[in-house]
């Protein structure tokens, strides 16, 4: 066919382009500094963009951690990203696992495989005789941003220079995932003793030599202000279930698990880059509500014991509840175990501290306390942060902010095995007033717990049979600004 002058004129510019091109040895060299540089890129569209070179050097090498997910997509699994290296090393960097810590917030640290005794092979009591049982992690940052579809969470041991950093102080959680209680001194522990002073449940000596004894068991129907009262008794630094500590637990899960749903299949295997894949299990959450009832009244089915076997490891421990003739076995459960920490989700529900939400007519608002050190007043919310809205629809959560580290749901429609893969519990179009958080579900809530599960219904005076509070601690006042 014939060309136009105009196409003609097209196919002559092409030939020149060709003739003209060169090697990239005959370039001449960049001026400016290496932030200036863009380079030419395939995106997963197939279309060529820029990239500013220095950010993707930066990303690649620094010291950072990240994990993140593409917003389009329903998949609770997220994609490593940047350093891979730092990602897999990341618990060691840490050093995520068990310690016992005393009063005045020195830590020692246990065996990673048996936390009978210390990490330099000498003897250790878990029965707070030489210190609080707890899971701890060194300082570090975290952020969290949104670029293009995705969404990026990220830890480093060094300031991160994008998204919503924020300091974390070296600190610990509780190992046992629940409070124990001192019911002598009352005061919030976390230790494993048999001891009538820590007999857990509701202090119900009625129940000890029997099957369903409170004996080595979390403590729980105790208000939420009230675990604070107890744990703040330790000292300066000392809390029960601040939420900044459990947004630790939380955002490590996701970022070194490369998953949002912590109740997928357990997987012993990690991917070809030596990777973290797959949750942690269903927990203790498959006991039916009935039986449970039945039970032992729905307090703590499992002792503080349970999981300890398994040392700083990730994986399911195996547990026998023993059954009302007191021989046989009633179920096995399994305790989710991440890295030393047990029943981050799926045995009691646990208050969170320093959250309160404001549920209004027409908006859930929600609010931080600032400071660890300088406590807030249960009854308002003067002096608090603002951190956002939550969502007031009761479902499955598809979204949820970490902004101001709240860590509560922003959207729901989601399902059990998609986003999130747990609930958002809120009944804020029915009943307004000033509402505190409970997280990681309770045994009987099957597949709507897990670790980023929320029940925000209840005042901070609340208290009930399967609700406790983890003692925390850290050793600087973890600040929000």
């Amino acid at each position: 066919m014939d060309l136009t002058e105009e196409q003609k004129a097209k196919v002559v510019a092409i030939i020149e382009a060709v003739d003209n091109g060169k090697k990239i040895t005959d370039l001449p060299s960049a001026e400016g500094g290496i932030e200036d540089y863009k380079i030419e890129v395939v995106d997963i569209t197939g279309e060529s963009k820029q990239l500013n070179l220095f950010n993707a050097i930066s990303i690649v090498n620094k010291k950072m951690a990240i994990r993140r997910w593409d917003e389009t997509l329903s998949t609770p699994v997220g994609e490593a990203f940047g350093n891979i290296d730092f990602l897999r090393d990341l618990p060691g960097v840490l050093g995520l696992g068990a310690y016992l810590v005393k009063d005045d917030r020195t830590c020692r640290k246990l065996d990673p495989t048996n936390h009978y005794k210390f990490a330099d092979g000498s003897p250790a009591a878990l029965n707070g005789s030489m210190g609080q049982y707890m899971w701890c992690w060194n300082k570090h940052y975290f952020s969290w941003w949104k670029e293009g579809n995705y969404l990026y969470e990220a830890v480093s041991t060094e300031p991160i220079d994008r998204g919503e950093c924020y300091y974390i102080p070296a600190g610990g959680l509780s190992a046992l995932g629940a409070g124990v209680m001192d019911r002598t001194d009352l005061t919030l522990c976390s230790l494993i003793s048999d001891d009538v002073r820590y007999r857990g449940g509701n202090n119900n000596a009625a129940y000890d030599d029997t099957y369903r004894t409170f004996l080595g068991k979390a403590a729980s129907n105790i208000a939420c202000n009230t675990f604070s009262t107890y744990a703040r008794k330790r000292g300066i630094g000392w809390e029960a279930g601040w939420f900044v500590a459990r947004a630790v637990s939380e955002y490590l899960f996701r970022i070194i698990m490369g998953t949002r749903n912590s109740q997928a299949a357990y997987n012993p295997n990690k991917d070809i880059n030596g990777l973290y894949q797959g949750g942690l299990g269903e927990g203790i959450t498959t006991v039916d509500w009935g039986q449970w009832t039945t039970l032992n009244g729905n307090y703590a089915l499992v002792p503080t014991s349970a999981g300890v076997e398994l040392g700083d490891a990730c994986g399911e421990a195996s547990y026998n509840i023993p059954a009302s003739d007191g021989s046989s076995i009633f179920k096995t459960v399994k305790i989710p175990v991440f890295f030393g920490l047990k029943n981050l989700y799926g045995h009691l529900w646990q208050a969170i501290r320093g959250i309160i939400i404001d549920a209004g007519v027409e908006k859930s608002l929600i609010y931080v306390a600032p400071s660890l050190y300088n406590n807030y007043n249960n009854d308002n919310v003067t002096g608090m942060t603002a951190a956002g809205e939550m969502a007031r629809t009761e479902a499955y959560i598809k979204k949820l902010s970490m902004h101001k580290l709240s860590c509560l749901p922003t959207e729901t429609g989601g399902s059990a095995s998609t986003y999130y893969g747990d609930y958002n519990y809120c009944n804020h179009n029915s009943s307004q007033g000033l509402r505190c958080r409970l997280a990681g579900g309770r045994t009987g809530n099957g597949a709507s717990a897990g670790a980023f599960v929320s029940y925000a219904n209840n005042a901070v005076t609340h208290a009930n049979t399967y609700i406790s509070s983890p003692l925390c601690f850290f050793t600087e006042d973890p600040i929000i600004p």
